[in-house]
Formats: structure tokens, C-alpha cells, sequence
């Protein structure tokens, strides 16, 4: 089984060989932003999997089964930001980034579900109805009681979740940190918008007991560290 990040390789490596005729490892360094030596572990890793061919020096390609994961990770990713882009009108952005996330997870039914759903609109689109249109006409007109307050990065008053006094109601601005941390979080409905409020303590500070959406949840250390919030 692959990691995401293995995935994110091959998806990397299949798109820099659309534009690139010969794709080394210092320019998967450059597309992620990290060093070489540190891709030339994944890719020796991914050679040994047999998903990809490298040699040191030499250029890196996807092998055939590495070809295969790499265009099912793209398609995923590709469906999925199309959805949220077009279909939901999620700013291109935020779509993108999500998309980025949500593609390792997103099962083939999931995805086949919204191919679907592109398809029937495209349909009623001919036949004179446009969904995406009155889609985007009601979330535009739809009453702001009980809507979500968007907060911008340069907020003030800012804060870390582990630091907040119990007891003390907080919005959520954004998630921070490792990848597999915030995935986790959103799993659990911690999501940026949301109230929050720390309600209980372990002996030694951690872990915390918060209410979020009617619900009481425990979160470790490193899971309240990633939570941005400004006191509601």
C-alpha cells in the first residue's frame, strides 16, 4: 500500500513528464520545494515498489503499474477539483488545495458519483436548466442567519487552541501543521468556521476534552497545537 505521499510523487512525476523531456530528481526537489536528497530516498523507496525507474544521475520514469497509479491519483484529483470549482463554486484556490487532499481519499464510487453528476448537468444544461447557475444565485442570495464567518490569515487576536483558557469560546480561523494531523481533525468535524470550547483537561494539560458541534471530542498535544483560533 502506498502512502500519499508516494502518491504525490507519482502524480508529480507524471505531470512534470508532460512538460519536460527528462524529468530528474532536482526537478521533483524544485516542484515540491524540498531537497534533493530527501526525493532521491522517495524515489529509491518507489523504485524497490517498482513504480518507478531511477538511476542515479539518470532520469526518472514511471514504470507501467507506476504510470497507472499515477493517472488514478490525477484523475481523482482532477474530478474532485472540478466538483469543487465548478460545480460548488469553491474559489480556485482553496478548490485546488483541497482537491490535493481530498484526492487520496475520495473511493472510486465517490468519484465515478461525481463524473455522474457532471454528466446530468450538462444534460439539463441542454435541456434549459442550469443547476450550476441556480446553485450559484441561491448561495449568493441565501439568508446570512447562521452562516459561517470567513476570517482572513492577518486576523488579530490570533491564537493557538492548546493555549486557550477552558472555558473561553473560540472560532476557528484554520488548521495548521502536519498533513495526516489536520486530516484528522477534519475528520472530526474541526473545520475552520466552527465554534469550539475547551471543557476539560488531563492531569498533565493534555489531552483536552472540547465541545465543537454539539459534540465532545479529545484531542492530543500536537492536535490542539494545529488548531488557529480567535476568541468568539
Amino acid at each position: 500500500m502506498l502512502t500519499h505521499t508516494a502518491e504525490d510523487y507519482l502524480e508529480r512525476i507524471y505531470m512534470l513528464s508532460l512538460r519536460l523531456e527528462r524529468v530528474k530528481s532536482s526537478d521533483i526537489a524544485k516542484e515540491f520545494g524540498i531537497r534533493t536528497p530527501s526525493v532521491i530516498s522517495a524515489l529509491k523507496l518507489l523504485k524497490e515498489k517498482g513504480f518507478v525507474h531511477y538511476r542515479k544521475h539518470g532520469a526518472v520514469t514511471l514504470s507501467e503499474k507506476g504510470m497507472e497509479r499515477a493517472l488514478d491519483v490525477y484523475d481523482r484529483h482532477k474530478t474532485t477539483y472540478r466538483f469543487l470549482r465548478f460545480v460548488l463554486g469553491v474559489p480556485d484556490g482553496i478548490a485546488s488545495a483541497d482537491a490535493c487532499g481530498m484526492e487520496h481519499s475520495v473511493s472510486p464510487e465517490t468519484a465515478d458519483a461525481m463524473k455522474d453528476f457532471f454528466s446530468f448537468i450538462r444534460l439539463k444544461k441542454d435541456a434549459g436548466v442550469d443547476i450550476q447557475g441556480e446553485f450559484q444565485k441561491f448561495r449568493k442570495e441565501k439568508p446570512t442567519v447562521g452562516k459561517r464567518a470567513r476570517y482572513s490569515d492577518t486576523d488579530s487576536g490570533t491564537r493557538r487552541l492548546s493555549v486557550v483558557k477552558d472555558g473561553i469560546r473560540c472560532v476557528i480561523l484554520k488548521l495548521d501543521g502536519d498533513r495526516e494531523v489536520k486530516r484528522r481533525l477534519l475528520d472530526m468535524g474541526v473545520i475552520p468556521g466552527e465554534t469550539v470550547e475547551i471543557r476539560n483537561r488531563g492531569p498533565l494539560g493534555f489531552p483536552i476534552e472540547i465541545l465543537i458541534q454539539g459534540y465532545v471530542l479529545t484531542l492530543r498535544r500536537d492536535e490542539a497545537e494545529s488548531v488557529i483560533v480567535r476568541e468568539a
